[in-house]
């Protein structure tokens, strides 16, 4: 009896000095290997296993936004990079991205960086603004996809419907070629800068983009909270003399809501003070300040512990 006794105390202390692991591993889902959200995610992972002791991190590369909120809704991920417009969609139970099912089992760490909505006409085109595209030929993206929803949306605080134009619904690259070929006199593209669909149009023709007032922007954002305005410099693009301000959504972090408070508390403040550490082209735009832009859900609760300590939010 006396040996096991002691036998048992062995193991605990043995246990005992053990490190214990602080966290469950944590998955980060992102997008296609190929893409910018799965390169990203890499170089978050490694911040986050520099800095936070005893936390395991790991990337998956998916279908993009969309899945990644599914796949945290599954518990088979519990961090994801997707777009604010999907998030919105989520949690309205949109028909046509959800099928009418509310998913608001995740929440916002912070926006990452802008993906802008850019409606191409050529150089000298007498469409100056988005309501001059009535009864133009227009691709508005392939129906059900984030172009398509931007392109119904900015119509409408235009005054105009799908109705009101000749939309064809056809892919970046198509848009491009059938621009090229004249069968075009607009398209739309969602995207960040510079795009190299429109990079390769521009390099064979003159383009510009069309912007919001000041007025259209205040109504879409007003409706869709998820916008915000993106200044798109002067010769981003051949032929873009001037720079024009354009609706933009931000590609935005989010998590599970039941991650615990101080592990996303941790992993925010660790992004955001560490930026320099990261070599993705994107980092220029990834600051505390830009986080906490364009959210159309709640923040995570450790998330929002952060940014009142440093001042962003009340």
């Amino acid at each position: 009896m006396k040996r096991w006794i002691a036998l048992l105390m062995s193991l605990t202390l043995l246990l005992a000095a053990l490190p214990a692991l602080a966290w469950d591993p944590v998955g980060i889902t992102t997008g296609s290997v190929s893409g910018t959200y799965y390169p990203l995610g890499g170089e978050i992972m490694s911040l986050w296993m520099n800095h936070i002791p005893d936390l395991d991190v790991s990337v998956q590369s998916s279908g993009g936004s969309k899945d990644n909120i599914v796949k945290i809704n599954n518990a088979e991920a519990e961090v994801g990079t997707v777009q604010n417009d999907v998030m919105f969609y989520a949690y309205q139970g949109d028909q046509d991205f959800f099928n009418g099912e509310v998913i608001d089992s995740f929440v916002a760490i912070g926006s990452l960086y802008p993906e802008l909505v850019q409606v191409v006409v050529a150089a000298d085109s007498d469409i100056k603004t988005i309501a001059d595209l009535r009864g133009k030929k227009v691709s508005v993206g392939a129906v059900g996809s984030g172009a398509y929803f931007n392109a119904v949306q900015l119509l409408e605080v235009s005054g105009l419907s799908l109705s009101d134009i000749q939309p064809q619904h056809l892919s970046f690259d198509e848009s491009a070629t059938s621009f090229q070929n004249r069968q075009l006199d607009a398209f739309f593209v969602t995207a960040g800068l510079p795009n190299p669909a429109i990079m390769d149009v521009a390099s064979k023709q003159a383009v510009r983009l069309v912007g919001l007032t000041e007025e259209q922007m205040a109504a879409l954002q007003e409706k869709y909270s998820f916008y915000v305005p993106s200044l798109v410099p002067a010769d981003t693009y051949s032929g873009m003399t001037e720079p024009v301000v354009v609706p933009s959504m931000n590609a935005v972090l989010i998590c599970h809501k039941d991650l615990p408070e101080e592990l996303v508390y941790q992993m925010t403040r660790v992004l955001f003070e560490n930026v320099d550490e990261m070599t993705h082209a994107k980092k220029e735009y990834i600051s505390a300040e830009y986080a906490v832009t364009g959210i159309p859900t709640p923040f995570h609760p450790g998330a929002e512990r952060y940014y009142k300590e440093i001042g962003l939010l009340d």
